[in-house]
């Protein structure tokens, strides 16, 4: 066990020996010959030092300075302190232990007496710091949970003839305060709103802090509480140190009931506070409503297997109408929750409780399997399919099963996928969006049509459209009914419209209710309209009641690239879309039969009994043909000669292949090495065929979206003319031709993609430059001095050189005054355009922070002569755990392997770290000394030695680490200091790991 440190404080070098020889068996000793030396060592280790022997009577500082100048520091005031002095010294002893020291030993020592006392000493301080931890919440010094209902519990108890009321505090909009500035910041903001609390009614001066924001104060009763009083409260948050208005909400629980346990009053007040929230200027009060409203929801929570079970929930549909035609082209799948006592429940009640807890999926479930059987019944009864979106909730995208249960319900009940819509609020995809983009792109590539639903309900809606995998965009009901009233309201409605439109989405007005709104979405060019003017939400049967008396047209939801969109626009006639062909070749009728059966739906299939014949079909028609379904054994020309001859042939080599056989293993071997795209065996299982078809298109689709393909330049204009009708600015230019800002950090002045536009410079976060390098569409909200602006940059790559066409569009600053916070607003916007250079697994930085700051932090520092220490970080004995352990046990290794990198090192503002790749981690910090940064990296490497790994206690994990300092090499490049950092690095793996190597 490491021993405790005591620092003995006399300026007689023989008491100091004495003591020392007393003390050195259990402690480790830290010497001082007077009180100035003394207050140089406590201020410099005061965690280290756990007691203090100090003689009263030194030159210099006596003890009684020394024990003044503790009295005065929070931290050093807790430290033990015990006096010496001689026997006779009656008067210092007094004196000492009003001065605050702990106890007294008199001269000449004895050994056993300091020993006890000073273990005894050092004992109850350590018990204490331990029941204070307990006791107290670390961050706010405000009671914890337990301690606070038991405070007031006695305290009520006590003072049985006084009224009290229970307090609930919650901050408005705290998580942003914590994503935005960070969560030392979002500590501190606790730390002054609970020293404001504690200051409220300091004659009771009982607080607590249960979890996050929630805070809790026992205050004396009042009739009411006027708004000013609130107001004053809120006015003392405005010097909090934050830079953002911070606002409180809560709620009042009346205590005049005093039967009831306080954790139950603390609930109540709760209860109050969650209603109130966006209330800034007065609290709510518990009452009978809030009351009902809590037992509601624990009737639905208690009763919902049961209705389940009993089919209580019933499919409603609402039909989505062609806007032009008039005609039905849909239909949106809603659930209805009728009990038998109580009738029809709202989903308003249901449906935000069962998405809070979880239980949303069951649900979902249920609704989809029920809207399938509808779908099946509907299309055996002679009809042609028709489009039915259902809903995905977001707890349904985090099911690592959702895209085998979704393929698994349309094979069940042969569904055409492109029947079956798929809507994702837009809020699923704030959270997490990485991890929702990749599985609803999966989902996209297996041939579903997804729809972002409630579009327009959220800030960063415009923002996200470019980048999100969706088909159709549905455009909130509040957005049309609010914003269609009001000229600044149809300006950005018709911009969100030609936005789709540009990007080739289909359109769906939600809540439409007059024929001024269908006016004015016709006039937008909207595609279709849901809402009541047209149809309310309708059972089953009166559902397909009016599909029997209504014309029905197919629902079209395509995405197209700007290419081809440009081109879309430019053609003046149309040439007729040819079908999407399937060639199945198999000389067994039977075989072809139940692949044509399985795709008749989904392709115009063309059947061939041999491969010569395929050939020459494929030789006419290869524009045509999507896949080809290829028996291996044939007579006149087998598959695996048409297999090579469709792969080696230009015209056909792009075309993929599923070849089919009777599971012999060599045949399938022999297939994929000439380049099949798949291989399935008969029988055929529809669900399995299905989904390798699928799989194939996707995988080909992607191939062909990869290939470069270049855009000869006198097509440029003609881009440019179909785009301008949608935008304010049009144009194409080659950002790689215009200055990058070298100063962009803290003191560089360009923030704005826009605003650089006209210049000859532009800052290293410039979305153009971005969409350039990663050849790919990039979108922004941009607000400057002149507005808020949409940008938009896609990289074209054009005959001769890469370019990036530029669109901006300008935001009506009355709707966003009107719409948004705009406070909340940009520093939400200023959160997005950050997670640019975060890392999605460890939320550290990435390596794209790395190219765009560093060079920018070198050259600072040389600038102003400070210096700046790099460190290459790499995780000892990852592999082993993740092939012993698994992916998901590496990944929660490395977030908290940076969360100790981050806690430990980046402590001034500055320094940051970012994950380079795999398991390795740079550090950068600013104006720090060799010594420090590596004491850093050992006190780092230590915490990282005592991760527990599961349960798997034989692996140990570390961190090899290599450090250059600026100093070292003042004319090094970005470069340089990488490689040398990476040297050190791998030096250090090989010596031993767990080490640190600097120069």
């Amino acid at each position: 066990m490491k021993k405790r440190t005591v620092l003995v404080v006399d300026d007689q070098l023989i008491n100091r020996q004495i003591l020392g020889k007393i003390l050195k068996d259990e402690y480790e000793i830290i010497y001082a010959e007077n009180g100035a030396q003394a207050l140089e060592e406590l201020r410099a280790h005061p965690e280290l030092i756990s007691a203090v022997l100090l003689d009263i009577l030194m030159p210099v500082m006596d003890g009684h300075e020394v024990l003044r100048e503790l009295s005065k520091d929070s931290v050093l005031s807790k430290i033990p302190v015990l006096v010496s002095s001689q026997a006779d010294g009656e008067e210092a002893e007094v004196q000492a232990l009003s001065l605050g020291a702990q106890d007294f030993i008199a001269k000449p020592y004895k050994a056993d007496i300091i020993c006890h006392r000073l273990e005894n000493t050092i004992r109850l301080r350590e018990t204490a710091a331990v029941i204070n931890k307990i006791e107290r919440d670390e961050v706010t010094g405000l009671y914890s949970k337990q301690f606070f209902i038991d405070k007031v519990t006695e305290y009520i108890q006590q003072n049985p003839e006084q009224h009290f009321d229970m307090v609930c505090i919650g901050i408005e909009q705290f998580k942003l305060i914590n994503e935005t500035f960070g969560l030392q910041k979002g500590d501190a903001v606790l730390r002054y709103v609970a020293k404001i609390l504690e200051d409220i009614q300091p004659e009771i001066g009982i607080c607590g802090r249960f979890t996050a924001d929630e805070f809790y104060i026992l205050l004396s009763h009042r009739q009411s509480y006027s708004e000013d009083t609130f107001m004053r409260w809120n006015q003392k948050l405005s010097k909090a140190p934050v830079e953002m208005e911070i606002r409180i909400h809560g709620g009042i629980y009346d205590m005049e009931d005093d039967s009831i346990a306080v954790e139950e009053m603390c609930q109540r007040a709760r209860l109050a506070t969650d209603q109130n929230k966006g209330n800034y200027d007065m609290f709510t009060y518990y009452d009978e409503s809030i009351r009902d409203k809590v037992l509601e929801e624990q009737f639905i929570l208690s009763n919902i297997d049961r209705a389940l079970e009993q089919k209580q929930f019933h499919v409603y549909y609402q039909p989505k109408y062609d806007l032009q035609t008039e005609m039905i082209a849909g239909a949106e799948a809603l659930v209805r929750w009728i009990h038998p006592q109580k009738g029809f429940m709202s989903p308003g009640a249901f449906i935000p409780l069962l998405e809070k807890n979880g239980f949303i999926t069951k649900l979902d479930r249920y609704v989809w399997e029920r809207v399938c059987e509808d779908m099946q019944r509907w299309m055996e009864m002679g009809n042609p399919p028709l489009a039915i979106s259902i809903n995905v909730s977001r707890a349904d995208l985090y099911n690592p099963k959702l895209t085998d249960i979704m393929l698994d319900l349309v094979a069940k009940y042969k569904i055409p996928l492109r029947y079956l819509h798929l809507e994702i609020t837009e809020s699923a995809y704030t959270n997490n969006p990485e991890q929702i983009i990749t599985v609803v792109n999966r989902l996209r590539k297996l041939g579903f049509v997804i729809e972002m639903d409630d579009f327009g309900s959220g800030y960063s809606s415009l923002n996200m459209l470019a980048e999100m995998p969706v088909d159709v965009l549905k455009l909130d009901m509040r957005f049309i009914q609010n914003e269609s009233k009001k000229e600044t309201g149809k300006g950005i409605l018709s911009f969100v419209i030609s936005m789709a439109k540009w990007l080739n989405l289909a359109v769906v007005a939600e809540g439409v209710e007059t024929g001024e709104q269908i006016a004015t979405l016709r006039s937008m060019d909207c595609n279709y309209v849901q809402g009541f003017y047209y149809a309310k939400p309708m059972d089953l049967e009166a559902f397909f009641e009016l599909l029997k008396t209504s014309q029905i047209t197919e629902m079209i939801c395509t995405s197209k690239s700007l290419e081809q969109f440009a081109q879309s626009e430019n053609m003046k006639k149309g040439t007729a879309i040819s079908g999407k062909e399937m060639l199945i070749v198999d000389d067994v009728d039977v075989n072809r039969a139940v692949l044509a059966g399985t795709f008749m739906d989904e392709y115009h299939i063309v059947e061939k009994e041999n491969g010569q014949v395929a050939w020459e079909y494929l030789e006419q028609n290869y524009k045509r043909v999507k896949i080809v379904m290829l028996d291996l054994l044939m007579p006149v020309m087998d598959g695996f000669q048409l297999l090579h001859k469709i792969k080696s042939d230009a015209r056909t080599k792009d075309i993929p292949v599923i070849i089919t056989s009777q599971g012999d293993a060599d045949s399938e071997r022999r297939a994929l090495q000439v380049r099949a795209d798949d291989h399935i065996v008969r029988p055929y299982k529809p669900d399995i065929i299905r989904h390798k078809v699928h799989n194939a298109l996707a995988n080909n689709e992607q191939r062909q979206v990869e290939k470069p393909v270049t855009i000869p330049m006198d097509k440029a204009q003609q881009y440019i003319a179909s785009l301008r009708p949608h935008f304010d600015i049009v144009r194409l230019v080659d950002p790689r031709q215009t200055m990058v800002c070298d100063n962009f950090g803290e003191e560089c002045e360009i923030q704005s993609c826009f605003s650089v536009w006209g210049r000859q410079q532009r800052c290293s976060n410039c979305i153009s430059l971005k969409a350039l390098e990663g050849k790919t569409r990039m979108s922004k909200l941009e607000y400057t001095s002149d507005g808020l602006y949409c940008v938009i940059s896609e990289y074209v790559p054009f005959e001769g050189r890469d370019a990036v066409i530029e669109m901006v569009t300008h935001l009506d600053s009355e709707y966003v005054d009107n719409v948004f916070d705009k406070e909340m607003l940009y520093l939400k916007l200023d959160r997005i355009h950050q997670q640019l250079e975060l890392d999605g697994l460890t939320g550290v930085y990435n390596r794209r922070h790395i190219d765009g700051q560093l060079e920018a932090y070198i050259e600072k520092a040389k600038k102003c002569g400070t210096n700046l220490g790099i460190a290459m970080v790499d995780v000892d004995s990852f592999k082993v755990l993740n092939d012993r352990c698994g992916h998901t046990v590496g990944d929660e290794a490395l977030r908290r392997i940076a969360q100790i990198i981050q806690n430990n090192m980046t402590v001034s503002k500055g320094d940051f770290v970012a994950r380079f790749g795999g398991d390795e981690f740079m550090i950068v910090c600013r104006n720090i000394t060799a010594e420090l940064f590596r004491d850093r990296m050992e006190t780092v490497i230590e915490l990282v030695r005592h991760i527990n790994v599961g349960d798997h206690p034989d692996i140990t994990l570390g961190l090899s680490a290599g450090c250059v300092m600026l100093e070292e090499y003042p004319d090094f490049t970005v470069n340089d200091f990488i490689k040398c950092a990476d040297q050190r690095l791998y030096a250090a793996k090989e010596s031993g790991r767990n080490r640190v190597i600097a120069g």
